[in-house]
Order: C-alpha cells, then structure tokens, then sequence
C-alpha cells in the first residue's frame, strides 16, 4: 500500500458544514462518547448524534454479525434502554460518508442476509452457486452450472446429485 493509499484512508470523512439538509451538532458521538470538539457530529433521525466514522464502523460490525437493520444503540436519555430507532439504509449511506467500495459491501451484504432471511436457496457444493426450491414440497433441484458443465439433461434430487441435505437458508 502506497504513503497516498494511507493518507487516504486516514483522513477524516467531513460534510459541506454549508449543507442546510443535516443538523450539525455539539454533543458527544452516542455510539462512541467521543466529544472532541474538533469532530464533526451530525444528529440522526433519531435525534442521536454520530460521526460519520463511527456510524460507518458500528453498521459495518453489525453487518458483520448478520444483522442488516440498522438500529440506534445510544442510550435513551436518563435509561439503561437502547434508543432501537432503525436507520434507513440511505440515511446510513448519506451520513456516514460512504465511498463507492463500502457501499458495494454495504449493498452486497445487505443483499445477501435479506435474501438468506426470505429467499429459499442454498450454496451448490458442487460449484458453490446458488440454487432455489421453485417447489417447496420437492427436495428435487437442478444446479444450471453443474448441469451444463456435466451435460446431464435430467433434474436429481438434490441429496442424491449433490450429497448434500437441503436445509433452509
């Protein structure tokens, strides 16, 4: 990684402070107690405050832990009570200064854990694409890359073609 590559990534994710469409503010980071004055904090649609550093860093361990609703973690004022407001992924996105590669992690994991959630589909073991169950009373699947590559015409059942027990997703 080159000196520029570094600087890059160290520089401080920074918001026009002339955008009249966020609400800058002077609070301590509620996601990290950071109250630098230095920083720039900007208030969620929650009313809580956040970086955009910090926001980034908690939605990407969160995604981390398959979880791709973003919820407040901030304390409610005077509680031991998570806030649990969920942020939409554009507000996340817009807030936290997303550059293109982590909008791509962002969007591709987000994509994966919803479709895992409601999507009846399983890794092929043969070549490790996905199949889906179109017929959820028939354990009999077809993987289209295996099927073409082995010039096999006929649909198997799943356990059999593949040794592999169908479990949902």
């Amino acid at each position: 990684m080159s000196n520029s590559d570094l600087t890059v990534m160290e520089q401080e994710k920074r918001h026009n402070p002339k955008d009249t469409s966020l609400k800058f503010v002077d609070r301590p980071d509620d996601i990290t107690l950071d109250d630098d004055p230095k920083t720039q904090r900007i208030e969620m649609s929650c009313g809580h405050a956040v970086t955009p550093e910090s926001l980034t860093a908690y939605c990407r361990s969160l995604l981390d832990r398959a979880q791709y609703k973003f919820q407040c973690p901030a304390l409610k004022n005077g509680t031991n009570n998570q806030c649990g407001a969920e942020w939409k992924y554009m507000e996340v996105r817009r807030i936290a200064l997303l550059n293109q590669e982590e909008q791509n992690h962002f969007e591709e994991t987000m994509a994966e854990l919803a479709a895992a959630k409601y999507c009846e589909f399983n890794s092929c073991p043969g070549c490790n694409s996905y199949v889906e169950r179109q017929d959820l009373t028939n354990l009999c699947v077809r993987c289209t890359i295996c099927t073409a590559d082995s010039g096999s015409k006929h649909k198997m059942p799943l356990i059999a073609s593949l040794s592999y027990m169908w479990k949902p997703g």
